[in-house]
């Protein structure tokens, strides 16, 4: 069971929809779990390492990989990420003693389940010592692999704070005030359009260290890929062991000075901008196409959609996938949720109740200076509750999960706080919880302006907890609409 405290948010406010929203999550958080959909992608048949048979998996276009053994030196696993210790574990079990060895680097309280693969625990969402430790390690391997030799590549999201690696005259501190800018601002993006330029291992670096070994890069991302049929993509991506893409470092340094966090960068980072350091310039993406290397993604958010949708469906409500939405903020998505949510209720359009509307992708939150504790799943159950009060008893049930487990940084970045509240994935919400939040003499408006769901969420035993899953496949929404069998007052 992922959903570690099923029985509490389950126990109060409209059972049955709770009960029906938490399995759905459920299943949508399974569907993309890592260790079977890899062994579904890799396995061991006479002799021979199978890669493929899978498709949909394949990104690079070359079809399924069949590696003789016996004709193979070593082999290595590396990488970093929140999803990599659970597709290590799946490397490991399938080669068993014909591993060689392997590093990776996962996030702090994941738990360690591999046996072989050395495992660094480092900082998220905001890189730490730790995370350059374990990134120094993995590139010792990268240098010690040679040509006859196999190198798994494990990155996912979170990659971009646990493999950080500051290159010559850039410190960690400078580094990781990136990260909390992006935090301050709410916009992710911020990390991967600057740290692509201040990284010795991203845009693909790690992958040119690693030649001439041969590569196979398994992406566990919250993104969809489209395919490369064989030919290189000429756009770079965040995930570090993707191909580089074009050099246009004087461009993106123009783009960026329009940006409002511009002055708050470090001075030496904004200078080396300035003058287009060409030590900061991505690789030549000439040089990538010599490596041997193919791509393969073993689990993307849509697995994790139609896995949601298949469980609406058996639980008796049609699943409507609406579809990804990515950086839109908690409030503004949960309003176009429940906007809907009552337009299929009063009108019986787009979709005819009983209906589940899932959507994934990733919000924001732009917390600016406020000093709660909380995050954009839990902040979106809460502003769709309030939009849904005063409505009646329409039976709507709403639930908000973040894949990983870690919706928000919880209360590492708040001094003095609670350090009871666990660090929650999400919540679940129906039409009587304003109503709750009064009763406990809880200020929601006031709450959420300071963005501090967390300690609400657990007041209310709405708050759901998974701990660190090993999964990743962005944010999963659910809002369940019942059968309509009330009058509700119209929109205003």
């Amino acid at each position: 069971m992922i959903i570690k405290n099923r029985d509490e948010v389950t126990s109060h406010g409209d059972l049955r929809g709770r009960g029906i929203v938490a399995d759905i999550l459920e299943a949508g958080l399974t569907a993309v779990d890592p260790y079977p959909n890899t062994r579904r992608l890799v396995r061991v048949e006479n002799g021979k390492l199978i890669i493929g048979g899978c498709p949909e998996m394949d990104l690079s276009g070359y079809g399924d990989e069949v590696i003789d053994l016996s004709r193979t030196g070593d082999i290595y696993v590396v990488g970093a990420g929140k999803t990599v210790q659970r597709q290590a574990k799946a490397i490991e079990d399938v080669l068993g003693e014909r591993l060689t060895a392997g590093v990776i680097t996962i996030k702090k309280g994941e738990g360690i389940i591999v046996r072989k693969i050395e495992v660094t625990e480092g900082a998220h969402p905001v890189p730490d010592e730790k995370s350059v430790e374990g990134s120094r390690k993995i590139v010792e391997i990268a240098r010690r692999a040679k040509e006859e030799d196999l190198v798994f590549v494990l990155f996912s999201s979170g990659s971009s704070s646990l493999f950080a690696l500051p290159p010559e005259g850039c410190t960690l501190e400078e580094m990781r005030s990136v990260y909390k800018l992006a935090i301050q601002y709410g916009d992710q993006s911020l990390i991967w359009r600057v740290m692509k330029y201040f990284s010795e291992v991203n845009s693909g670096r790690i992958v040119m260290l690693i030649y001439p070994a041969r590569a196979v890069n398994l992406l566990m991302s919250i993104k969809g890929y489209e395919p490369w049929h064989g030919k290189i993509p000429k756009g770079g991506d965040w995930i570090p062991s993707w191909p580089p893409g074009p050099r246009q470092l004087s461009d993106a340094a123009k783009e960026m000075k329009a940006e409002p966090w511009w002055e708050e960068l470090p001075s030496p980072m904004r200078a080396a901008l300035e003058r287009c350091d060409p030590d900061c310039e991505v690789p030549p993406i000439e040089d990538f196409r010599r490596v041997q290397s193919s791509y393969w993604q073993p689990v993307d958010h849509r697995r994790m959609l139609e896995g949601a949708k298949r469980k609406a469906e058996e639980c008796g409500f049609q699943g409507a996938i609406l579809g990804r939405w990515w950086m839109v903020q908690s409030s503004e998505a949960a309003e176009i949720m429940t906007g809907i949510a009552l337009e299929c209720l009063r009108y019986g359009t787009p979709f005819k109740p009983p209906v589940a509307l899932i959507s994934g992708g990733e919000m924001t939150v732009p917390v600016g200076a406020a000093s709660g504790i909380g995050g954009r799943n839990q902040e979106f159950v809460l502003s769709a509750a309030m939009r849904i009060s005063g409505m009646g008893d329409t039976g709507i049930v709403i639930g908000s999960v973040d894949s990983d487990g870690t919706d928000g940084p919880g209360v590492q970045f708040v001094p003095g706080a609670d350090s009871s509240l666990r660090t929650l994935a999400g919540g679940i919400v129906d039409g009587g919880t304003v109503a709750a939040t009064k009763a406990m003499g809880l200020d929601i408006h006031a709450e959420l302006k300071n963005h501090n769901s967390t300690p609400m969420l657990t007041k209310l035993k709405s708050g759901i907890y998974t701990g660190n899953t090993g999964i990743v496949g962005g944010d999963l929404r659910v809002i369940l609409i019942p059968n309509p069998n009330i009058q509700i007052p119209s929109l205003k």
